[in-house]
């Protein structure tokens, strides 16, 4: 008996047998014990379609290439086998309790191995009949992706199988029988995505079609029931939407067809999986389904189900009850919070149709414009204005002032226009105040002149101290951070907003956050922004979470933290893609896109960023002339800039400011658009208006007062200016942005003081700012500029060394201690002591004591 058998292979065999390698070789086992004289069952459990009948086909072949006795299916087992023992492989669990029975006069022992399945993954134990020897229970699993990529790969080769991966495991659920007939049903060239999911489709419902013509009319009737149920029903209430006693429903429950398509571990009877519950839902006439649908809504009406699933249940069908908006909102709501926001509009358009009026209309357009907001923001914003002009509605305040702030958050003439007449008509005092605050935000403008009645003082207490108003007092704020004047006062007013306003309107915080950034309260900016970040997660507001992103994005830049700027960008796009991105955010967000890859020195992907908005942007009349648009038109400037396209920069600058000066924008610390025309006036040759720009950048700067907003002009100055009088402004730089967060435009300064006084003709005063540069920030264009020249001078041995390599040597040279310079380059002790090492040999030096004067340092 001991008769060698053939291998499986390690890829589990055949296309059918993938991911089989396993249970191939505990059959082959079980086959090895019977063939030496001893006994086994295998119990194989797997849904329809995962390989069921091709792995028992494998186990027969291995059984009779052993000389086993092989019967396909229990009952009569005829004449005594002259092979020796028998081996039974049947897929009918309910016929082997007692086992085959012998003819008679032909008394046979039962077979010595049982190979039996059952069709779920979960079933209770072996039948009766097949208990016989050591057990081995095989559970057949769907195809892993990994899988499905290596049919695909088979059929259409790498890189059609690279397209088509998500369509065919969506399509097919990884179903070993449905994937490989679909393939063989479409042989040669590749399909497109949606021809082979339409493929898989029939398919999957000619397989099921299959499997269900085994079973019994009442079988059929419970797998449709359950289909529609979707594990909400008890079993009973089931076999009520079936038309079925419960002892009928008991008994077709226990056929194949059904074991293997219900899923056993629910707690209501449903089909294993949503895609096939759709197929066996398809394979009915029209109206059979839709009776089904109706009568399992109004059952669940009847037994008082939660709302949201009634909801469900409602949608598939046309009833026009009473209750059917109401349950319709209940499910789009729920939809919503779970994340599932195409559903969730689906309900919410649906309960609109079924006629929701009075308050339930405008909870149903608010939920609607909710879930709009992260895939079709133009959608919601027109939601958020059909909100804004409900006037029938009492007890609203709630839905329109939601409404409000999403579209004071989206800014722009339109949505100022809406606020405004919204405003205009509310009969509450306070809603017309914040409606108007709202507005002030909305407009992004700071009109010449006293500030506005919206921004007037609220009411007083009984005290007599004005009542505080967010939304009034971030208007205030963002009013003065444009106007570029009492920074006392917009700081005041905008930390007052973060830490009073908490948990209340969004657009007011996110300003306010924006303002503190513009007032170099950094700290503050940060914590409001991650606490509104973390809200608006939580109340699944996510064009709020990108924004806020966007803004921690900004912040990043400011102090010149790249990784953190890179993270939170990402963190961004990947909250709400690119193209879920309202207009009129979309430019702002490039223009961030742009400046964080030029300040990481990628020039072409900044170039790709903003080449790519220039194809896609919409007009200007749709977009309008906001700050978005400045910014975008800021990043192309410097861009061009730093590629020295100075003619293309000056009009793309240009631009910038004439969109700025009708806002109000004075302020050079939101965008310094004019120190940077002036350096692209003075590399176009024109001296007198570089020094004009400089001259009123610095008049705005020193009028808002921030330290860091004037240090950047002079910063900026510096190249825009003749030699002397740029000498001048970069010393102030250097001072004034010392102590500041902005430690990349510290390292900036030092570095263009360097190269300024190397063209002095001062090589050691440039030599110590230039290493303290090194030390602060990583290298830029001018850096590696300066180092050139430096290394370029006699006796240098500086242009031996990397980057990297410097940075390090020049803190050794100080006598700080590798641990030190660890922490004060965030790179491993590891790291360090190969820079070194490596530095010694290219110096040729012994060790650390040489390198200050190797490398020149005072």
């Amino acid at each position: 008996m001991n008769r060698p058998l053939q291998q499986p292979s390690s890829s589990g065999g055949p296309d059918g047998l993938l991911e089989r390698a396993g249970e191939l070789a505990t059959l082959e086992r079980a086959v090895r014990r019977v063939a030496d004289g001893d006994t086994a069952t295998v119990l194989v459990r797997g849904r329809p379609g995962t390989g069921r009948s091709a792995l028992l086909a494998e186990g027969a072949a291995l059984a009779r290439q052993a000389g086993l006795h092989v019967l396909t299916a229990p009952g009569p087992t005829g004449p005594a086998s002259p092979g020796g023992p028998s081996a039974l492989f049947t897929d009918d669990t309910r016929s082997t309790s007692k086992g085959p029975t012998p003819p008679a006069g032909h008394p046979e022992p039962r077979p010595a191995l049982w190979v039996v399945v059952e069709g779920s993954e979960n079933s209770g134990p072996a039948p009766l009949g097949a208990r016989t020897g050591p057990a081995h229970v095989l559970s057949l699993r769907p195809l892993t992706e990994h899988a499905v990529r290596t049919l695909l790969v088979r059929a259409y080769g790498e890189e059609a199988a690279d397209s088509l991966l998500p369509t065919a495991t969506a399509a097919t659920g990884g179903n070993p029988a449905v994937l490989c007939a679909a393939l063989r049903r479409r042989p040669g060239p590749p399909p497109e995505a949606a021809e082979f999911a339409a493929l898989a489709d029939r398919t999957g419902r000619h397989h099921l079609r299959t499997v269900l013509a085994r079973a019994s009319a009442r079988a059929s009737a419970l797998i449709a029931a359950s289909a529609v149920a979707a594990g909400h029903f008890s079993f009973r209430q089931v076999c009520e939407l079936a038309g079925l006693s419960v002892p009928d429903g008991e008994q077709a429950r226990t056929e194949p067809a059904v074991t293997g398509l219900l899923d056993s571990a629910a707690a209501g009877p449903r089909l294993y999986d949503p895609l096939v519950a759709e197929r066996a839902l398809g394979l009915l006439d029209g109206d059979r389904r839709r009776e089904l649908h109706e009568r399992a809504a109004r059952l669940a009406h009847r037994e008082g189900f939660p709302q949201d699933v009634l909801g469900r249940l409602t949608a598939r069908t046309s009833l026009d009850e009473p209750w059917v908006p109401g349950a319709l909102h209940a499910a789009g709501a729920a939809a919503r919070r779970s994340g599932e926001d195409d559903a969730a509009v689906v309900f919410l358009e649906r309960s609109l149709d079924r006629g929701a009026a009075g308050r339930l209309r405008t909870d149903v357009l608010l939920e609607l414009a909710k879930a709009q907001s992260s895939r079709r923001p133009t959608a919601a914003e027109r939601g958020f204005r059909r909100i804004l002009r409900e006037t029938d509605v009492p007890d609203r305040s709630g839905a329109l002032l939601f409404a409000a702030d999403m579209l004071a958050l989206r800014a722009g003439d339109d949505a100022a226009a809406a606020l405004g007449a919204a405003a205009a008509r509310t009969t509450s005092e306070a809603e017309r105040r914040t409606l108007r605050g709202l507005h002030a935000l909305a407009a992004e403008t700071c009109p010449p002149g006293p500030a506005p009645e919206a921004l007037a003082p609220g009411p007083r207490d009984d005290r007599g101290t004005p009542e505080f108003d967010a939304t009034r007092a971030a208007a205030g704020a963002w009013r003065h951070c444009l106007a570029g004047r009492k920074i006392g006062e917009a700081r005041r007013l905008a930390g007052t907003v973060l830490l009073q306003a908490e948990n209340g309107l969004f657009t007011p915080r996110l300003f306010a956050a924006r303002v503190l950034a513009v007032t170099e309260d950094v700290a503050l900016a940060r914590s409001g922004l991650q606490r509104l970040t973390a809200e608006a997660r939580r109340q699944k507001v996510s064009p709020v979470t990108g924004q806020a992103l966007l803004a921690l994005t900004e912040i990043a830049l400011r102090t010149g933290e790249l990784e953190q700027a890179r993270e939170r960008l990402a963190e961004a796009v990947t909250e709400v893609p690119r193209h879920h991105w309202h207009p009129r955010a979309l430019p702002r967000l490039t223009a961030v896109e742009a400046l964080v890859a030029l300040e990481s020195g990628r020039t072409d992907l900044a170039e790709s960023v903003l080449a790519r908005s220039a194809r896609t942007e919409a007009p200007p009349d749709r977009n309008g002339h906001g700050l978005g648009r400045a910014h975008l038109l800021f990043a192309r400037g410097v861009l061009c800039l730093r590629t020295g396209r100075s003619s293309e920069a000056r009009a793309q600058l240009r631009e910038c400011g004439r969109i700025l000066r009708p806002l109000g924008c004075v302020n050079p610390a939101v965008l310094p658009w004019r120190s940077h025309l002036a350096m692209a006036e003075a590399a176009c040759a024109a001296p007198q208006a570089a020094e004009r720009l400089v001259a009123e950048s610095l008049t705005a700067a020193r009028s808002w007062g921030a330290p860091g907003a004037v240090g950047a002009v002079h910063l900026w100055a510096g190249p825009a200016l003749p030699d002397r009088t740029a000498l001048g402004h970069l010393r102030t730089a250097v001072r004034l942005l010392a102590g500041m967060p902005a430690r990349r435009l510290y390292a900036r300064a030092l570095v263009a003081l360097a190269s300024a006084l190397l063209d002095a003709g001062r090589p050691t005063e440039a030599r110590r700012l230039f290493d303290e540069a090194v030390r602060k920030g990583r290298p830029f264009p001018l850096t590696e500029e300066v180092a050139a020249r430096l290394a370029g001078r006699p006796g240098s041995n500086r242009a031996r060394l990397s980057p990297a390599q410097l940075r390090v040597a020049l803190l050794a040279a100080e006598g700080r201690s590798n641990t030190a310079i660890s922490k004060e380059l965030s790179i491993g002790v590891r790291t360090v002591e190969l820079h070194l090492t490596r530095t010694y040999r290219a110096l040729g030096i012994n060790g650390r004591p040489d390198l200050a004067v190797a490398l020149g340092h005072p």
